[in-house]
C-alpha cells in the first residue's frame, strides 16, 4: 500500500483570531438501496468538540459508595497494599441506577459529538433549520440512520484531529 502524502507546515507563531487547529473533512457512510451500495460523503468538522466533551465529562454521573470492610488478603486490599483490615468507602459500579445514568450520559456525549461535528444543517419537513438537539437526533433516526452509520460519523469526527495507528506508523516516523 502506498503511503499517503501529508503536507507538513512548520508553525513559527500563533496569532489570536487565527483558526490554525480547525479541522474538517468528510465522513464516508455506506448506504445500500435496492442492492446497490452507495457512499454518502457528509461534511464534518472538529471545531469545539474537545471543549464540548470536557464540559460534558464534568456532568458525568458518580457511582454510589458503599462502606466495606476490606481485608488485606482480598484483591482490593492487596491492590491498596493494606496490612490490616480497614473500613473504606468503595464505589459501587454495579448499582443499576448508576449503570443506567452512565449509559444515558455516554449517549448524550455521543449525540453531542455527532451534532457538533456535522458541518451541515438539519432541517425539518418545512425546510426550517432545527436547533433543538433532541429533535435533530430524532430527524436523523427517522431518516433511517443506523447505529453503525451514527458511530462511523462520530469516529470520523474524532479522527479529524487524532492520528490513527496506521497514520502514526506512516507519518510520524
Amino acid at each position: 500500500m502506498e503511503k499517503e502524502k501529508v503536507e507538513t507546515i512548520r508553525i513559527t507563531e500563533f496569532k489570536s483570531g487565527e483558526s490554525v487547529f480547525t479541522s474538517n473533512g468528510f465522513s464516508k457512510v455506506k448506504v445500500t438501496k435496492n442492492g446497490k451500495v452507495m457512499r454518502f460523503e457528509i461534511p464534518i468538522q472538529s471545531t469545539g468538540i474537545s471543549e464540548l466533551v470536557d464540559s460534558l465529562h464534568e456532568k458525568a454521573p458518580q457511582p454510589p459508595s458503599t462502606n466495606m470492610l476490606v481485608q488485606p488478603d482480598s484483591p482490593i486490599g492487596q491492590e491498596l497494599g493494606l496490612q490490616e483490615k480497614k473500613w473504606m468507602k468503595i464505589p459501587d459500579l454495579t448499582d443499576p441506577d448508576y449503570k443506567k445514568a452512565q449509559e444515558d450520559h455516554n449517549m448524550r456525549v455521543t449525540n453531542a459529538v455527532l451534532l457538533k461535528g456535522l458541518a451541515v444543517d438539519i432541517k425539518d419537513e418545512g425546510g426550517v433549520i432545527v436547533t433543538n438537539e433532541d429533535i435533530k437526533i430524532e430527524i436523523l433516526k427517522s431518516m433511517g440512520m443506523s447505529s453503525d452509520q451514527f458511530n462511523q460519523i462520530v469516529t470520523d469526527v474524532q479522527n479529524l484531529t487524532r492520528w490513527t495507528e496506521e497514520e502514526k506508523e506512516n507519518f510520524l516516523e
